[in-house]
């Protein structure tokens, strides 16, 4: 039993070989993501882990505790893909080169690899030590001839300062808030992440004073953005804060608030951001509020593990209690052998509106009152990636295996809406990686059903791909 793990961590190794080094797991890696969770389901993981990037830190002392022997094959896989990737990770310093190449723009994106661009070529050099981490980032990027976005972006690009329990960082990294594996209703990869200072617990242990144990373990985030330069309202602000909890074993709660307020020729000080963020004088301050909950229960049916979840957001919770939410629904459960393990998952958004003083519903999702460009960046919501006025059924199927090859398949069936106008719309995504050249390379082919109330999605098939090398 022993070799047989050895083997399976030694494979694994290889498989993520090009994963990141730094205090966290990163928004780029949707497999790694389905190990942790397939844990975090079955109890071996003790804390949260519906925000991301997520610290290392917890994670690796929860991993030292397990017995894999003890675990099923399943789980065995589990906690093998995740050792090697935190292996992996505690290198002092990396330098890397991807490559990038797109038929098409993806309207949709999804946690894991993102594509905004036809084609790009990023070269990054990371380093790490127990106080400090950085990375830089350079990417030059092929835009399609429609596209005023920069040609040369600094895209995952951070300085972090480790102090004790807390980790400041300036960076432009993305970020996923909540329990989502299709989507996220408030803060998702759809969009280009933003320059940003945050600041975010380093490890998730339960406060010990008796008064806060009951919380169970927890973690907490906040960041102060910076919008695009080109926008209507040029340098709008973002604040953002997180807490997500884990009072019991089987449940995860989470709470999100996002502010977008100043910009050029408004009040950007602190004191404007403070009485936002502490509700005092919110009716008398130009501001675009949104706000999320989300809660995960994990459970086991007939002695089959689930994770049912979900996240409500309030689109404008400017003036009392909310109006209509927008909604996310989901099931996820997982099984396998020791050739690899599956993972599956039910998920129905719903972000069709509509608004205290519309007569009709629709286009009232991420718009807002104050800013013409709504909650976007560089045209794409940094929400839901399927966008506002949309309900959406979808379903995914991942498969990994020890020898480092992954398999996924995703159908979704949209129903996007107008004033008094409907349409459907079916799109399916398949992906394959595998190691290639000492590197990782990625696959994607897609396919969607062309609807006229979506005119951008103006290519039926499309594939997409990246390599990623390290040195």
């Amino acid at each position: 039993m022993k070799l047989k793990l050895y083997s399976l961590s030694f494979s694994l190794a290889l498989a993520v070989a090009p994963a990141v080094a730094t205090p966290w797991l990163d928004t780029q890696d949707n497999y790694l993501r389905q190990s942790l969770q397939s844990l975090a389901q079955a109890g071996l993981l003790s804390g949260p882990v519906n925000t991301y990037p997520i610290m290392w830190k917890n994670i690796a002392i929860d991993l030292n505790r397990i017995d894999s022997a003890a675990l099923s094959p399943a789980l065995q896989f589990a906690v093998a893909h995740l050792r090697s990737a935190l292996t992996v990770n505690r290198q002092s310093q990396q330098t890397g080169l991807k490559l990038k190449a797109n038929s098409a723009t993806a309207n949709h994106q999804y946690f894991g690899e993102t594509y905004y661009e036809d084609a790009a070529a990023s070269l990054f050099h990371e380093v790490q030590s127990d106080a400090v981490a950085g990375r830089l980032q350079v990417n030059q990027r092929q835009l399609d001839d429609n596209n005023t976005e920069q040609a040369s972006t600094l895209d995952g690009s951070y300085l972090a300062l480790i102090r004790g329990n807390w980790v400041l960082q300036v960076d432009q990294a993305a970020v996923w808030w909540g329990p989502g594996q299709q989507s996220s209703l408030l803060l998702s990869n759809n969009a280009r992440p933003m320059p940003s200072v945050r600041l975010t617990r380093h490890g998730w242990q339960a406060d010990e004073r008796s008064w806060l144990r009951w919380l169970g373990p927890w973690s907490a985030t906040t960041f102060l953005g910076y919008g695009q330069h080109d926008s209507v309202v040029p340098q709008t602000r973002y604040w953002g804060g997180r807490l997500t909890l884990r009072p019991v074993p089987a449940i995860e709660l989470g709470a999100s608030r996002v502010i977008q307020w100043g910009g050029q020729g408004r009040s950007n000080g602190f004191s404007t951001l403070w009485d936002l963020v502490s509700y005092d004088k919110r009716d008398e301050i130009p501001a675009d509020q949104r706000a999320a909950v989300d809660a995960a229960w994990h459970l086991q049916l007939a002695g089959f593990p689930l994770t049912l979840y979900t996240e409500l957001a309030d689109d404008d919770n400017q003036s009392g209690a909310p109006d209509e939410l927008l909604q996310l629904w989901g099931v996820r459960s997982y099984f396998g052998e020791a050739s690899g393990i599956h993972t599956v998952n039910l998920e129905y958004s719903d972000t069709y509106l509509k608004c205290a003083d519309q007569l009709d519903a629709g286009e009232c999702a991420y718009q807002g009152g104050l800013y013409p460009d709504g909650y976007r960046r560089y045209g794409r919501i940094i929400g839901s990636g399927y966008g506002a006025d949309a309900e959406v059924l979808s379903s995914a199927y991942h498969y990994q295996t020890t020898a480092g090859i992954s398999w996924s398949a995703q159908l979704t069936l949209a129903r996007y809406h107008q004033v008094a106008v409907s349409d459907t719309s079916w799109q399916l995504k398949l992906e394959h990686r595998r190691g290639l050249f000492d590197g990782l390379l990625s696959l994607q082919l897609r396919y969607l059903q062309q609807s006229p109330l979506r005119p951008e999605l103006d290519r039926q098939v499309s594939a997409a791909g990246s390599w990623e090398y390290r040195f």
